[in-house]
């Protein structure tokens, strides 16, 4: 079986071997730096190679008053601007709270929120919801937290929830994020300087 030995500056090989099978067996090389093949025809961008294509934050820049109905986060939206923050690639665009993906990939999404109460609530939570006809919405991912007032100020939490969203299509499938709570006596905080309430969006890759 032929084979084509790499060696390497100092150290180290690559070696590229014919395939123990009958036949013949083309390989393409991709025409792109920092990319490598995963299969006959097609490449792929290396994780961590200095080939993230898109990665993107944004956050609430004002408090938003807890509701005891599922209500969507559809205000007060705007992107990470403060104390050197940026984004990779395009970027996401946001409209009343749903979210639209600058390309097809696997995205993680992840959300941070702030939660400050004037009193004791039992459940506090947060949703990823996530449509694939750009009609109906699902909870892809929550989070939960009982907040118990310990003195007369306010009792302030943290929730993180994530999930990993297969986009096929922009047009249809997209995101936004909710909340639900036992009462009315606290906030999802927001603030125009800082990341109190966040959410982040990274292509992972095709």
């Amino acid at each position: 079986m032929a084979s084509i030995v790499v060696n390497g500056d100092t150290s180290g090989a690559v070696t590229l071997s014919a395939p123990a099978v009958a036949g013949t067996v083309t390989v393409t090389l991709p025409s792109a730096n920092g990319t490598m093949l995963t299969t006959a025809s097609s490449a792929s961008s290396i994780p961590g190679n200095g080939n993230l294509t898109e990665a993107d934050q944004w956050r609430l820049n004002a408090n938003i008053t807890n509701t005891t109905s599922v209500t969507v986060f559809s205000t007060n939206w705007e992107r990470s601007d403060t104390y050197g923050a940026g984004y990779v690639g395009t970027g996401m665009t946001e409209s009343s709270g749903i979210f639209t993906f600058p390309s097809i990939g696997t995205y993680l999404i992840q959300i941070m929120a702030y939660i400050s109460v004037n009193g004791s609530q039992r459940f506090n939570a947060i949703q990823i919801q996530t449509t694939t006809n750009n009609s109906t919405y699902n909870t892809a991912s929550s989070a939960s937290q009982f907040v118990s007032q310990v003195n007369s100020n306010y009792t302030v939490g943290n929730l993180y929830a994530f999930f990993i969203f297969n986009v096929t299509n922009t047009t249809n499938c997209k995101v936004r994020f909710a909340q639900q709570c036992e009462g009315t006596a606290g906030v999802i905080g927001g603030s125009t300087d800082e990341n109190n309430t966040a959410v982040n969006f990274i292509r992972l890759g095709a």
